[in-house]
């Protein structure tokens, strides 16, 4: 006698289609919200709630600031990238890349021959801005569009969000090592090195994503050849603004019951910057993509 299936009368369930790619966007929020986290804990403690620190362990919490953000990148970005059915497979290579450039090019080069510390700091608002844009942002931007444009480009540039994950790469690469720079030989205070650090993080991760986009539509879109140029202005552009603007905030007066300056706008600074720029970058991301839909759709109508 044959027995009732009740499984039968259901008609099939359609499978979901499985995106192959790691979605970069939300890798870079947890990461970015994790380390803001941190930092504006750091400066609770130390400037609200007075937990004394003895100066002779600066250099340990220092340390592990600095790295908080590389093993952040490490694990929600470069090993997650290893479960999804199409891995980018260059990550690793871009990040070592860029901060090994950093190391070797750019603080050597922005440090020792240009020395914008020197001169830039004593010059006008409006002459700091070009002033930084002209020879941090631009040694920096191009050195980081030279590691992308060599390690991933054209061959792992598959779709656009390509871009975003190896500009992410070049950026934190880069970051590292200027935030090993910021706490040695002199380690700072705790607060003022993870205010630094949470700085650099954030602008090099949006610089290196827009960089990211000008690679991606010149590989996968159609626009003038003159877009990478562009991207590279433009993020030069917005170091030379971030950079005299989060110091001014830093030690501006902020009445909190000290006399020191207060990392605390400049952390504010940085976070707003940060989720205004990448909101912006996600909606040219998504606009370049749903364009590139429609105009596949109407070919095949």
């Amino acid at each position: 006698m044959t027995t009732f299936n009740p499984q039968l009368l259901t008609p099939p369930q359609q499978e979901e289609e499985v995106y192959p790619y790691r979605r970069v966007w939300s890798s870079i929020g947890i990461e970015s919200l994790i380390l803001f986290t941190v930092t504006l804990l750091v400066f609770v403690f130390i400037n609200l709630l007075k937990i004394p620190i003895p100066n002779r362990i600066y250099g340990i919490i220092d340390s592990g600031l600095a790295l908080l953000p590389v093993v952040l990148w490490l694990y929600f970005s470069w090993w997650r990238e290893r479960a999804v059915p199409q891995p980018r497979v260059r990550l690793l290579t871009v990040a070592i890349i860029s901060a090994l450039a950093a190391n070797a090019i750019g603080v050597p080069l922005i440090n020792n021959l240009l020395q914008v510390d020197r001169w830039l700091p004593l010059s006008s608002a409006v002459n700091r801005i070009i002033g930084y844009a002209f020879t941090v942002g631009i040694v920096q931007q191009f050195i980081q569009y030279s590691v992308i444009r060599y390690a991933a480009w054209s061959d792992h540039l598959r779709v656009r969000l390509d871009g975003v994950a190896y500009g992410a790469a070049a950026g934190i690469g880069y970051a590292s090592i200027l935030n090993l720079h910021a706490i040695f030989p002199d380690a700072p205070a705790p607060d003022v090195a993870a205010a630094r650090i949470f700085a650099n993080v954030t602008l090099y991760f949006l610089t290196g994503i827009l960089l990211g986009y000008g690679l991606s539509e010149l590989r996968l879109g159609s626009p003038s050849l003159l877009l990478p140029v562009f991207t590279i202005a433009l993020g030069a552009l917005i170091t030379g603004i971030a950079i005299p603007l989060r110091a001014g905030l830093v030690n501006a007066s902020l009445n909190l019951g000290v006399s020191a300056p207060r990392p605390i706008l400049g952390i504010i600074f940085s976070a707003l910057l940060f989720v205004v720029t990448a909101f912006a970058l996600s909606f040219f991301y998504d606009n370049a993509e749903r364009q590139a839909h429609e105009l596949a759709d109407n070919r095949e109508e």
